[in-house]
């Protein structure tokens, strides 16, 4: 399958090419001549691209179209084939990963989830996660010769050439382990490791609520507190791809901290200790009423906040001012178009977002607060996994001129020695 994924991937590194994948499969079922029209391309061009688009299985022609002079020939209309090849997204989180197969338009077609403990090695957690995709592939009728590659997502910095992990604070036992070799070897398609929140990140970009923005920053509160970031439609990681660890952040003076957030801090040192789904569970539950009976998850205070109850309000009130405290930092940093926020408790308490936005439009640098936007992130829960496949996708669909996530490791693979293309 290596000779397939790389046939493709040369394919359609070039802007031209590129641009006829997007507008068929955006706009199809369209014509040569259509494409020609929104391409400026000439039609001997188009066809010649169009004609290696067909052979290697992205596009097919279906069905006629009259063309709208009264005299003239039928138009032969192109449609993208999604299901010309499968991506695994996998996303690695600190007791559990959830698995799912899409087609080449991300759409989900099958998806599991385990569970783990956390001193399961890396091993452990990869072979389960190969068991999955056959499970998962199976399940939806596919051999795993369809598949086409398979992103990751996980916590912690990435060695990009190696796919190992360089440093997880909660997987001290994994440093150094390659999360991509086994997977490679067991379906010989390309493996793209990518941290969580840049994977979420990505997803955003590709698929949700930053879809055409250059610009912008995804903010994600759940076990921690991290960031991804995409620069003139870049994925920035800066120069050691720890760009974005926004929780490392020190809490610097105490008693402020003490004063301004009396439920929620108690004595952090930095803010991924402070804004976590486990420090705003506790932080209610120290606080909530005697008599209050709710389940210790976000979701249940975020429902007991739209039912009035003091203390869940007071809790995201001081959540959303210290998120405001980073937000605002980022705002005048990066000055990006939009602030996506993903977590928990935006998906079950929306109007946190919007307090968040009065909070950052409040700062004394007027014109990018108040021209920042602020919304919440479209996917969810299923924004890792989404990001893991669209990994794969980027790497596939994106011009060699915008962006290459995998430029140098692709290289590496095709070098004598190493996994060849069949």
């Amino acid at each position: 399958m290596w000779d397939v994924i790389h046939q493709r991937s040369s394919l359609i590194r070039e802007p031209n090419e590129v641009r006829i994948l997007r507008l068929v499969r955006d706009r199809g079922p369209i014509s040569r001549i259509e494409l020609a029209r929104l391409t400026n391309l000439n039609k001997s061009t188009v066809t010649d691209l169009v004609v290696k688009l067909m052979q290697t299985g992205f596009l097919e022609e279906t069905g006629i179209k009259e063309a709208h002079e009264k005299v003239g020939r039928k138009r032969v209309l192109l449609k993208f084939l999604p299901l010309a090849g499968l991506v695994a997204g996998i996303d690695i989180g600190m007791l559990h990963t959830t698995v799912a197969i899409t087609d080449l338009n991300a759409r989900i077609l099958q998806q599991g989830a385990f569970s783990y403990s956390l001193s399961t090695s890396a091993e452990e957690v990869i072979a389960q996660a190969a068991d999955t995709i056959h499970s998962l592939l199976a399940a939806a009728g596919f051999p795993p010769t369809k598949l086409v590659g398979i992103g990751i997502g996980v916590q912690g910095l990435i060695d990009y050439s190696t796919n190992a992990l360089l440093f997880c604070y909660n997987k001290p036992s994994w440093h150094g382990k390659s999360l991509s070799a086994h997977l490679e070897a067991e379906f010989n398609v390309p493996v793209i490791v990518e941290n969580d929140v840049k994977t979420m990140t990505l997803g955003e970009y590709l698929l949700g609520a930053a879809k055409g923005t250059k610009n912008f920053v995804h903010v994600y509160v759940g076990d921690g507190i991290g960031a991804g970031i995409i620069i003139n439609g870049h994925l920035y990681r800066g120069f050691t791809s720890s760009a974005g660890e926004i929780g490392y952040t020190g809490l610097d003076v105490p008693s402020f901290y003490k004063e301004k957030f009396p439920l929620t801090y108690r004595g952090q040192s930095i803010f991924g200790e402070i804004l976590t789904n486990a420090n705003f569970i506790e932080s209610y539950l120290k606080n909530a009423p005697l008599s209050t009976d709710v389940e210790p998850a976000v979701s249940a205070i975020a429902q007991k906040a739209k039912s009035g109850d003091t203390a869940a309000m007071h809790v995201i009130e001081e959540f959303t001012s210290l998120l405001s405290i980073l937000c605002i930092n980022i705002v005048n940093t990066l000055n990006p178009e939009i602030i996506i926020i993903g977590g928990q408790l935006m998906q079950y308490y929306p109007h946190a977002a919007d307090m968040l936005r009065e909070k950052i439009h409040k700062d004394l640098l007027a014109i990018p607060a108040e021209a920042v936007r602020v919304t919440t992130a479209m996917h969810g829960e299923s924004g890792i996994v989404l990001g893991a496949a669209g990994l794969i996708l980027y790497e596939l669909f994106e011009p060699l001129h915008t962006v290459s996530l995998r430029a140098t490791r692709r290289l590496q693979l095709t070098k004598p020695g190493t996994i060849e293309a069949e």
